[in-house]
């Protein structure tokens, strides 16, 4: 396994090579990753982005309905950012816990802005894209939680998104190459840091796209017509040539194993790590428990979530890592979507005194079950003293095993894209599921 052998796969793979489970992810995908952006575009974070980079309208379309830019970083990095803004965006577990869509759908969408590209085209970048970052994130997770704080994201969705950027622009295999290591060379390794940052992922859109403008430049081609552009290398050029790739099953079934598949869609803006305790508390009132009747309640997690304490969010980005402000939403207003998790939320006195009442603690039995899972434990006190165990959650709602219907999902879109776009957010949905390529989906996004 080696760069060579990634780009081979993503410069051969055509929509024909693509099962049909795929195809229907990868729309899924798409959809998702739209409504969010869409949704997250009317955040204080992307609204900061678009005034960092206040520029006259321009060639590069972006996810924020009627604002295109001059340059593809400027539309890649606040494409991207909204895409991410409200936690609302795909993950996958054991590709390196990553959220490779936020980065990779708004990169291939802006680099087929001034180039269009078939809904085809579209799809089989969008799979090469997702099938090389969470390998690369795989081989890149921390080796040492207790002295590796970073978070990779923005590294590995950056060089697969240079991937699909490329090939979706019609690169060679060795333009698909180049761009993959232009990416990893200049890619952005993210500290877990709030607010608006987000493990880099506008910044990762950007340099992705950077790259592949660099690559159809001739960067990192030969310097001498005929000789070979690969110098003798001191370090392996990127993870995927360390002996290690070679070794790890996950890795080497790029191109038999299409992990898109395995990906999670998320049925609340909030961490993942909140989930399986927000499906457990919503199950419970819809059942027998009034909110009336909560007096307090404990969450039991795994040891990576124990910092989801916080009652008093300072800023969105913390709300969404709460556990105490996710329930306390859900109790108080009766459901977690973006009309909830709001900046104006983080003083609502309803939902901050439910918060108080929640408290967080390690349950160290339910570590075993990382990283496929993000366990919780929830229990329930009641103002007559009764204690409900919801016992062990390992799965959520929009995991492969719970997966969110086909009218959820839509419904999910709608949410998020109607108060951005009005009537036209159905048209969009509607022409998400057929092939109209990206002239009739910007066109739409534009409003």
């Amino acid at each position: 396994m080696t760069i060579r052998d990634v780009a081979r796969f993503a410069s051969q793979l055509t929509f024909a090579d693509l099962p049909e489970n795929t195809v229907r992810r990868a729309r899924q995908g798409l959809r998702d990753t739209i409504g969010t952006a869409l949704a997250g575009s009317a955040t204080r974070a992307a609204a900061t982005a678009a005034a960092a980079f206040a520029e006259d309208a321009g060639p590069f379309r972006t996810l924020a309905p009627g604002a295109p830019a001059q340059t593809a970083t400027a539309a890649g990095f606040r494409s991207a950012l909204a895409a991410s803004a409200l936690d609302f965006d795909d993950g996958h577990y054991q590709g390196g816990a990553i959220h490779p869509s936020s980065v990779i759908v708004p990169t291939i969408l802006v680099a087929a802005s001034n180039r269009p590209a078939s809904t085809e085209e579209l799809l089989v970048a969008q799979v090469a894209a997702y099938e090389v970052a969470v390998r690369l994130a795989h081989l890149l997770w921390p080796a040492d939680e207790a002295t590796d704080r970073w978070y990779c994201t923005g590294t590995a969705a950056c060089v697969g998104a240079a991937a699909g950027a490329a090939k979706v622009r019609g690169a060679d295999e060795d333009g698909i190459r180049r761009a993959m290591q232009t990416a990893w060379a200049h890619a952005p390794m993210a500290a877990l840091q709030w607010p608006m940052v987000k493990e880099a992922i506008g910044w990762s859109s950007a340099t992705a796209l950077n790259a592949v403008v660099l690559g159809e430049a001739g960067f990192m081609a030969a310097a001498v017509p005929g000789q070979s552009p690969d110098a003798p290398a001191i370090f392996p050029p990127t993870p995927f040539d360390e002996p290690r790739a070679a070794g790890d099953p996950f890795v080497t079934s790029l191109g038999s194993v299409f992990e898109i598949e395995r990906s999670y869609l998320k049925p609340y803006p909030a961490c993942r790590y909140t989930h399986t305790a927000v499906d457990v508390l919503t199950e419970l009132l819809a059942g027998d428990v009034a909110v009336d009747q909560v007096e307090a309640i404990t969450v039991r997690t795994h040891r990576w979530a124990t910092f989801l304490d916080y009652r008093r969010p300072p800023s969105l980005e913390h709300a969404q890592y709460s556990y105490p402000f996710a329930l306390g939403t859900l109790l108080a207003k009766g459901r977690i979507t973006p009309a909830e998790m709001t900046e104006a939320a983080l003083a609502d006195e309803a939902v901050l005194g439910f918060a108080d009442r929640i408290e967080v603690v390690h349950d160290p039995a339910l570590d075993a079950h990382l990283p496929d899972h993000y366990a919780t434990r929830l229990e329930v006190r009641l103002v007559d003293g009764t204690v409900i165990d919801g016992g062990p959650r390992l799965d959520a709602r929009g995991d492969v095993t719970r997966p969110l219907t086909d009218d959820e999902l839509r419904a999910k879109f709608l949410l998020c894209a109607e108060p951005v776009l009005g009537g036209s957010a159905a048209a969009l949905a509607d022409e998400l599921d057929r092939d109209g390529g990206t002239a009739a989906l910007w066109a739409l996004i534009a409003g």
